[in-house]
């Protein structure tokens, strides 16, 4: 690796890292009542990407929102993104 592919490569890193970290001192945190919620997996040619899914417990035909993680993963505020989704059908 050159120097200039080093400092590239460690610069992107950290940006990365100081990307996920949290902002606030509190994480918002949706609660999951009324939800189905958890850890999947989604078969694909190569074997299986790890997902979360996030939908109301009751009902049907409900609309499919996908939400695209970042590079880490499904981390908590993505699947906090999914939660809140899933709570808009929710029935009252």
């Amino acid at each position: 690796m050159t120097r200039r592919e080093f400092i590239a490569t460690t610069t992107l890193a950290t940006g990365f890292t100081l990307a996920v970290q949290p902002i606030a001192e509190s994480i918002i945190a949706t609660d999951t009542t009324g939800l189905i919620t958890g850890a999947v997996k989604i078969p694909v040619k190569d074997g299986e990407i790890p997902a979360y899914r996030a939908q109301p417990a009751t009902g049907k035909n409900f609309p499919i929102v996908l939400v695209i993680q970042e590079i880490f993963g499904v981390h908590q505020h993505i699947q906090d993104v999914c939660r809140r989704f899933a709570k808009l059908g929710v029935a009252e």
